[in-house]
């Protein structure tokens, strides 16, 4: 168990460059909405970022040519993951104002953990299924009594 996570710490390392990645987009999109004085402006900036450093990504990295005929034939939750962003990224900058980067992070931890947990335990999105355990509904209670303890320490 020990070499198996041993062996994932340069994934665990990017993921924490990701987390940090993140934390920033929320107060960075709402000083734009500030500056622009529209959320959705704001929102429309950062996911036209988005789309450059994807297509750049794309026009370095493909080396084949699509076969384009597999998108019409994938599961239709296959097209939520751009929605999904993009309420991500309205929400946090309409939210993270109001509440700081620290208890909007813990929050949507939470909320990851149990999307995460929900998704793996029922095999959802094509994810191999895995037990709910009892340790895991710990964590996600530890997640929730950190952002209590946080809030009640301001």
């Amino acid at each position: 168990m020990v070499d198996g996570l041993l062996a994932k710490i340069p994934l665990i390392l990017v993921c924490v460059v990701l987390g940090v990645f993140l934390t920033w987009q929320g107060p960075v999109n709402a000083e734009a909405a500030r500056r622009l004085g529209s959320p959705a402006l704001a929102a429309l900036l950062s996911i036209s970022m988005s789309v450059v450093l994807v297509l750049a990504f794309a026009i370095f990295t493909v080396r084949e040519r699509p076969d384009w005929s597999q998108v019409g034939a994938a599961p239709w939750w296959t097209w939520i993951g751009g929605i999904t962003g993009a309420v991500f990224v309205v929400g946090s900058l309409l939210v993270v104002p109001k509440t700081g980067s620290v208890l909007f992070l813990l929050s949507v931890i939470l909320g990851q953990m149990i999307g995460a947990i929900t998704a793996d335990g029922f095999g959802l999105w094509g994810l191999r299924e895995t037990t709910i355990s009892p340790m895991k509904i710990l964590a996600m209670g530890l997640v929730l009594a950190g952002a209590v303890t946080f809030h009640l320490g301001e």
